[in-house]
């Protein structure tokens, strides 16, 4: 059966803090050949961070980009990686799914208000 009319939104993550990420010309982000992210904690808008960011992608040649904000996500360790990924096998939810885990404690909030 086919769906019409059907509407959808995206809802941004309006979470303040987050990180930091050297976008480059291109629109990819920076990374190195390992493929990890050049990134740096931060709140949004916090204009040292954006600044260290900036100095650092110079330092590693590339200094032609912008900071650019990614809310609601945060840095892991090798570690946690692999129990997310493990978790995913799993059919589990990983740890560092923050908007996931928001869906489903929305979800139970409903479900028992109706129960």
């Amino acid at each position: 059966m086919a769906l019409k009319n059907v509407r959808l939104s995206v809802v941004e993550d309006q979470t303040p803090y987050g990180i930091y990420v050297w976008l480059l010309p291109s629109g990819e982000i920076f990374k190195d050949d390992d493929g990890n992210v050049l990134n740096i904690p931060s709140m949004k808008g916090d204009l040292e961070k954006m600044s260290n960011i900036r100095q650092a992608a110079a330092y590693y040649g590339q200094p032609d980009g912008q900071p650019s904000f990614i809310a609601g996500v945060g840095r892991v360790t090798e570690e946690e990686y692999q129990q997310d990924l493990y978790r995913m096998s799993e059919g589990h939810t990983p740890y560092g799914d923050t908007g996931a885990w928001k869906d489903a404690a929305r979800t139970r909030r409903v479900t028992d208000k109706r129960n």
